[in-house]
């Protein structure tokens, strides 16, 4: 160290703090007890070689916590052991926690608050954690065997797609309140599709398009076990295992199953993906300026589900209407299938009444079939 060579205490504090005034001790001792060399060797202040006696006196080389050691606006301990009780017995958030304490003890505290509260005392909660859902691997769908509605694909479109359609267009769309999000449901065998519309995309309208294609292909003869294939879109179920698990076990009661695809693999859903192209070259970029309001925009999606299932020819289907490859291999469905009227969710989803989905419309089945169809 005479000979020029110098410690850093804050080197050596990065790697062990303890250690770090370790050495300001020896050090200190090699230079006679002379704070200022013992600094200078240091490279640090006088102020830290006298905390570093300081902690050698006490018997504790070791960094102690920052936190103040007396806090005047702290918590009473009595209410704090109100919020753990809380907290414990129903496992809320902040939030909600705030509206119990109110109503059952009249307290009136802040969610931060209540947040903090929980933390420090986070020791005392003795909650089971939640294990994760674990999703095996996605059940295997034979499309190319499938009969007519034995495999569903059912996929959301945002209508107003950048890529697809001009500024015009989608200035035009949003003028007008049109509907912003097409809901498909699509046959793979015979290609036949259901649509439907709605300004949003939510858990109501997804269940509601889920019972309302049941229900309409239930009515025309459709008896076939339906296989339902869909992403994992919040509208459909999504990351919710525990929807998903609800309305499969709604689903059911109809002879139907839910297959979610695998994240980031759209090809699970190709058929419904590809016919995605054909509305927008067919239908929106040639005639959704000709829909000056709802009624109108009615009109053209009707004229053009009419189109795409009974006169526009499918080269996968030799040169066949999807209806009449659907009819040669069903031979038993209606006829007036062939005519879907495209519905708007948001208004169907009032009128059901304010529901959750699953747990009302499981209570009685046919009573939900009859009201969708």
């Amino acid at each position: 160290m005479k000979n020029g060579i110098h410690l850093s205490y804050n080197e050596l504090r990065k790697v062990n703090p303890e250690a770090a005034r370790e050495a300001i001790i020896q050090i200190l001792d090699s230079a006679g007890d002379n704070v200022s060399e013992a600094a200078r060797l240091l490279n640090t202040t006088r102020k830290t070689i006298y905390k570093a006696i300081k902690k050698k006196f006490l018997g504790n080389l070791s960094d102690e916590s920052r936190a103040p050691k007396n806090v005047h606006n702290k918590t009473p301990a009595v209410i704090e052991d109100k919020i753990i009780e809380l907290k414990g017995k129903s496992r809320f958030g902040p939030k909600r926690i705030k509206k119990l304490l109110l109503e059952e003890y009249g307290i009136k505290m802040s969610k931060d608050t209540i947040r903090n509260v929980i933390r420090r005392n986070r020791h005392k909660l003795k909650l089971k954690r939640h294990k994760p859902h674990k999703r095996g691997k996605r059940e295997f769908v034979d499309w190319y065997s499938a009969r007519p509605f034995e495999v569903v694909q059912a996929d959301l479109k945002h209508i107003v797609d950048q890529k697809a359609l001009s500024m015009e267009q989608i200035n035009h769309i949003h003028a007008n309140n049109l509907p912003k999000y097409q809901w498909s449901a699509l046959d793979v065998n015979s290609r036949f599709k259901l649509i439907a519309y709605s300004s949003e995309k939510t858990w109501n309208n997804g269940l509601t398009w889920y019972l309302w294609v049941i229900s309409y292909l239930r009515s025309h003869g459709v008896t076939a076990k339906i296989v339902f294939t869909v992403d994992n879109g919040e509208e459909f179920g999504g990351k919710s295992w525990m929807k998903v698990k609800e309305l499969r076990k709604l689903i059911a009661g109809f002879n139907c199953k839910l297959i979610q695809n695998r994240k980031g693999h759209c090809e699970d859903n190709a058929h419904v993906e590809r016919s995605h192209r054909t509305d927008d070259d067919e239908f929106y970029i040639p005639r959704i300026l000709e829909a000056k309001n709802k009624q109108e925009f009615y009109q053209e999606a009707l004229n053009y589900i009419y189109y795409y299932n009974n006169v526009r020819e499918h080269s996968s289907l030799n040169d066949k209407t999807p209806f009449q490859y659907l009819k040669k291999q069903l031979r038993e469905v209606d006829d007036n299938i062939k005519v879907v009227p495209p519905i708007f969710l948001d208004d169907v989803s009032v009128e059901l009444g304010p529901w959750s989905g699953y747990n009302v419309l499981a209570q009685n089945l046919t009573e939900t079939v009859q009201m969708n169809c």
